[in-house]
């Protein structure tokens, strides 16, 4: 047992990037799961998790059609508001910006409710 533990290895950023490199380009439906297990089959004396993995590609600029474009789940993703949602927001600014217009005129002067 204690053999083993000696040869164990944290793999630097650069080898794991080029041993995921290697393995998306010849399985690019491979998804993080699939990757790591890759990864852990050429390296056994790797010790790296699936977390690490899913890190790595999230972080690696990939090439698209010869382009490279960021890896899609490195972008915080934006949250999408329902349509309940944005009228509830919309609802709450158009108030908002009636009370503002309310307390900027003068006393007596108030605009006409619609």
């Amino acid at each position: 047992k204690m053999a083993d533990a000696a040869r164990v290895v944290v793999p630097e950023k650069d080898d794991l990037v080029a041993a995921i490199k290697t393995i998306k380009d010849a399985n690019p439906d491979f998804g993080y799961g699939k990757v790591h297990k890759a990864v852990k089959e050429a390296n056994p004396t790797w010790q790296v998790g699936e977390d690490r993995v899913k890190k790595t590609i999230a972080e690696t600029v990939v090439l698209v059609d010869g382009k490279p474009v960021k890896a899609l789940a490195s972008k915080p993703a934006e949250k999408k508001l329902s349509a309940h949602e944005l009228a509830k927001k919309k609802t709450a600014d158009a108030i908002k910006k009636k009370r503002e217009e309310l307390k900027a005129a003068p006393r007596g002067t108030e605009p006409a409710m619609l």
